[in-house]
């Protein structure tokens, strides 16, 4: 079913790429500046978002600004610098979510949202396609749409203007999911078989796992 005014060519939404996390578990290294081939992981995921037609693009960036903001400017997207990661009572990805909608209300007005976690090395436009495409024919009644991966929610993550609306209005401690949890019925999900959604860099586990995967290619740290 599609929905008024919902076309295969529809207008594509924004994108934000959440860059914010201390990488604790990697050493407390910036995940995002982690190098395949010799070209960061954010370069890497900006490149991909504007390869499948989303053209403007935001990084929500925290401690790791000096190695970050070069990056995200190399690769053609705004900076939104998080002003105080240690929030009282708001988890990292909470207040990294709320900066990135509050930027996106202000910039894109009636503009859908996809929300990118800048810890998915396997994203390709591939992955990102099928994506718009279902949202672009979703029924009328939806407001958010996310991939799982064999019963596992991945990323990234569609919004609705409406919906990032209806999150901006929620106590500063609350996020997306506690909108969702309360109001599943506007949730889309969209199964698949690619494991780009649900491949995450978070331990040194995933690294190495990363390094076999992407072998001949060098992953490294700058």
């Amino acid at each position: 079913m599609t929905a008024p005014g919902q076309t295969a060519t529809a207008t594509p939404p924004a994108a934000i790429v959440l860059a914010a996390g201390l990488g604790r578990r990697l050493g407390g290294r910036p995940k995002a500046a982690l190098r395949i081939g010799g070209t960061s992981l954010l370069e890497r995921q900006l490149h991909t978002l504007r390869a499948a037609g989303i053209r403007d693009l935001g990084v929500v960036i925290g401690p790791y600004a000096d190695a970050l903001a070069p990056l995200a400017e190399r690769g053609g997207a705004r900076v939104i610098r998080h002003p105080d990661r240690n929030t009282p009572g708001a988890p990292d990805l909470v207040a990294s979510q709320r900066l990135a909608l509050r930027s996106h209300l202000q910039r894109h007005r009636g503009t859908d949202l996809l929300l990118v976690l800048a810890d998915l090395p396997a994203l390709q436009p591939d992955d990102i396609r099928p994506l718009l495409d279902a949202w672009w024919r979703r029924p009328a009644d939806v407001l958010a749409q996310r991939p799982v991966v064999n019963g596992v929610q991945g990323h990234p993550l569609l919004l609705a203007w409406s919906a990032a609306l209806a999150v901006d209005a929620l106590p500063d401690h609350l996020g997306v999911r506690d909108l969702l949890a309360g109001a599943p019925a506007v949730l889309q999900t969209l199964p698949s078989d690619r494991s780009a959604y649900v491949t995450d860099l978070d331990t040194p586990q995933d690294l190495a796992a990363l390094r076999a995967r992407c072998h001949p290619l060098k992953v490294d740290w700058p």
